[in-house]
């Protein structure tokens, strides 16, 4: 309505097509930035400011405009309602990246929130270390045999195998413990303890689920015909959600001796072998 008035006035003070014409270009680019550029702007920089007399504002506006507003929402709720989603994971990823090209969040924050948004997208087996370098025992070895055969065990779990199946798994510290009593003796099927498997093509975000539901912190990863193909750890899902390798000291000292890799798993191949 306002455009057609100013445009009748024109027309009737200034006639001819390019007053006209001139005219519409002026009043377009004052409605740009009077009602939108400028207002934003505004917005942006002194937020905090006007949070308060803004919120005051609309608080009032709301209630002179009740009347209004009343028989408007009663029709919309006549209508089918839309679900509609408040934001997106694409969204959130680029506000992440918004907040990190503004210095709001430093660039590991950022990165940690993108991996963050990616563990329903990764497969379990494009991080589950491989059956051919996993360190692991026999069901029939005893402690004797696994202190003879790995004399420094650097994971806190390893997988039973019996023949090629995994049966269960047992814990560094149960070992330790039973060869600190001199008792060699006995074999892994006895302290070895249950442990759950989880599909290759399944999401990292699915198995970190099952891993806190069952308070664990290692599974075993199986193909589509059930065959042992891996093993997935918690370390490995936090190593992918910080975007970072986990080092500890036995990886030092490998690194020092001159076994640098990209992937620490390339080192487990190598203690593997050396066994």
């Amino acid at each position: 309505m306002g455009a057609l008035g100013v445009g009748s006035e024109v027309e009737n003070a200034y006639p001819g097509e390019y007053a006209l014409a001139i005219a519409s270009t002026i009043l377009t680019l004052l409605v740009l930035l009077l009602s939108e550029i400028l207002p934003k702007t505004v917005g942006t920089l002194y937020w905090r400011r006007l949070t308060v007399s803004a919120g005051l504002i609309l608080h009032w506006m709301t209630i002179v405009l009740a009347p209004i507003i009343w028989p408007i929402e009663k029709t919309r709720r006549l209508l089918p309602s839309v679900k509609e989603e408040a934001m997106t994971r694409d969204e959130i990823s680029v506000i992440a990246d918004i907040a990190e090209e503004t210095d709001v969040i430093d660039e590991r924050e950022e990165s940690v929130i993108q991996n963050l948004l990616m563990l329903k997208e990764m497969t379990v087996g494009a991080i589950m270390t491989p059956r051919t370098v996993m360190t692991y025992v026999e069901s029939h070895d005893t402690i004797g045999s696994v202190m003879d055969r790995i004399p420094v065990m650097v994971h806190g779990r390893m997988p039973v195998f019996d023949e090629d199946a995994v049966v269960g798994m047992v814990l560094r510290s149960d070992i330790l413990r039973n060869a600190a009593a001199d008792n060699f003796d006995p074999a892994m099927t006895t302290i070895m303890r249950p442990i759950s498997s989880v599909h290759s093509d399944g999401s990292i975000d699915a198995a970190l689920r099952i891993m806190l539901e069952n308070r664990v912190q290692i599974l075993t990863v199986e193909e589509e015909f059930g065959t042992i193909i891996g093993l997935v750890t918690m370390e490995d899902v936090i190593e992918t959600l910080l975007g970072v390798e986990i080092v500890d000291e036995a990886d030092i000292e490998g690194i020092e001796e001159g076994a640098v890799r990209e992937d620490m798993r390339e080192l487990a191949m190598m203690r593997r072998e050396e066994e």
